[in-house]
């Protein structure tokens, strides 16, 4: 039995055998493992090997917030977890997911930091004086008494970050933290956070798919595998040499680990064929402006990329081409005709969206019927094995009767893009379509895109991932300061030092090892 108050010398945290699922799936199998002395470690994995699980069991979250089941032990500082009052383990091992609004409470910034100092019975008289320590801790003093929803998605990640560090956690779990970070507020954040690792000398347990950007401060690497137990553990070099299974579990390899990357051949069609139009556009929320005076085309058969930062009106203008908002200002002509002109059901069929959050498309309660609902619809033969089809190819075959809404992030995503893949559309709108996704089913996903835009349909993603712009679009808009600072092809955009920094963009790890040898100015 572990004692009440335990000795200072047991490690900061103890996994053993440790396995946690609902009913009779196992998420988790027989973990151990021991956190002591590393500041950084990264926990990696195939998408659905339940890494944002771990790190919700880690805190105490689940089970107790959740029907599931586990066996083994989880001890913090000797002590067991279920040792521990309600809510105060979750102050020791504080957690920030992918997603930081869902751990906001309230409007304000001033007052979700306090909700935070209220819960844990500081009084009134010492909050602000902590409130002003953290924010100035984060470089957000100027955002005090900011309304949380207006800030950008780098400025909220780091209000989430305070929310936790004012519980003084001495180990702080992040949850992809960076994942819907634009490319230069993601640096940023990795830099605030080795900061307060410094400053505070607490350990960080990151979990990750894209491990390039926190590769320099790493010390351990844990990997589990598509079962849910632990696949390896050890030194980051030691880890990401074995890059045969690594590949086999679809897993990422650090970039500069990797051989050198022949470009893909970019699909560049000869179709001069207009099928988006776009003049004066403008778009409004409140007294904001979002989007104004945008114009540009596309053609048939283009693979297309809209990058900016945070805010700058990306996923905006892709509800706009595809009629889910209406614009108020501008026209928009779709295939020879004013887009308001196309009847419901005739647009749905020649266009596809894919959001950035998955599940603002679930509509049916099992994997299985979402896939086959839009065939149905459209009164296609062969649906069951079409279906089957689709859940071979993106890995989800295991989950075909589960819920869509129990899956993970990655998982989510696989079915909200397979559910748009059925069919050749004239065009495809992806919001994100990598976020969250392992290295394989990531290739996977991209081989059925390009196969796509051969047969000739008009491809735009949003997305911050620099090398999917390098290696895959033949052109990128970019919108900064809600106007379209960039029209053209990413190999010139490479070369606007100046816009890249307005914009918040990096180069993709190509072009900076040019330029690291100086092959490029």
């Amino acid at each position: 039995m572990a004692e009440k108050h335990p000795k200072p010398n047991f490690p900061l945290l103890e996994v053993e055998h440790f396995s946690f699922g609902f009913e009779e799936q196992a998420l988790l199998k027989d973990l151990s493992f021991t956190l002591q002395k590393e500041a950084f470690t990264l926990v990696g994995g195939a998408s659905g090997s339940g890494k944002s699980t771990l790190a919700l069991c880690l805190n105490g979250l689940y089970p107790e917030a959740v029907e599931g089941w586990k066996q083994g032990s989880i001890r913090f500082r000797g002590k067991e977890a279920e040792e521990f009052e309600k809510g105060s383990l979750s102050q020791k091992i504080g957690v920030v997911f992918q997603d930081p609004e869902s751990q906001f409470c309230m409007m304000k910034v001033e007052d979700e930091l306090a909700f935070v100092l209220e819960n844990q019975k500081v009084p009134s008289s010492a909050m602000e004086k902590k409130i002003d320590s953290v924010l100035e801790e984060i470089g957000m003093t100027a955002h005090k008494h900011d309304v949380i929803h207006e800030l950008s998605g780098g400025q909220k990640q780091k209000i989430a970050l305070a929310s936790i560090l004012l519980m003084q956690p001495e180990l702080l779990v992040l949850d992809e933290p960076t994942a819907n970070l634009d490319p230069v507020s993601s640096v940023e954040f990795i830099e605030l956070v080795n900061s307060v690792q410094r400053e505070r000398q607490c350990r960080v347990l990151i979990i990750e798919h894209q491990p390039d950007d926190w590769f320099p401060l790493l010390e351990r690497v844990l990997l589990l595998g598509r079962n849910g137990s632990i696949l390896a553990d050890g030194s980051p070099y030691d880890i990401y040499r074995s890059k045969q299974m690594l590949f086999e579990e679809g897993i990422h390899i650090p970039l500069f680990m990797q051989p050198p990357e022949t470009l893909v051949e970019k699909q560049n069609p000869d179709c001069r064929e207009e099928i988006l139009k776009v003049k004066g556009l403008a778009f409004f929320r409140g007294e904001k402006t979002i989007l104004s005076d945008v114009d540009f085309q596309l053609n048939k058969g283009e693979f297309v990329a809209f990058a900016g930062e945070n805010g700058a009106g990306k996923s905006t203008l892709l509800q706009l081409l595809a009629r889910l908002i209406q614009p108020q200002k501008g026209h928009i002509v779709f295939d020879g005709k004013p887009l308001n002109d196309w009847g419901e059901g005739a647009l749905r069929q020649k266009s596809g969206y894919v959001f950035q959050n998955p599940e603002h498309q679930f509509i049916t309660d099992s994997v299985d019927e979402e896939l086959s609902f839009g065939m149905l619809m459209n009164e296609k033969t062969d649906v069951k094995t079409r279906v089957e089809l689709l859940l071979k190819k993106f890995h989800l075959k295991e989950h075909q009767h589960a819920n869509p809404f129990s899956l993970s992030g990655g998982q989510k995503r696989r079915l909200s893009v397979a559910a748009m893949l059925d069919d050749t559309p004239d065009i495809l709108f992806f919001d994100e379509p990598t976020f969250g996704q392992d290295a394989g089913t990531t290739e996977e996903l991209m081989k059925m895109v390009t196969a796509l835009q051969r047969e000739g349909t008009t491809i735009i993603f949003v997305t911050h991932d620099m090398e999917l712009v390098d290696r895959y679009c033949g052109r990128v808009l970019v919108l900064s300061g809600s106007r379209l600072a960039f029209n053209g092809e990413p190999e010139k955009l490479w070369g606007r030092q100046e816009l890249l920094k307005q914009a918040r963009l990096r180069l993709p790890f190509r072009k900076r090892e040019e330029k690291a040898y100086g092959i490029v100015d």
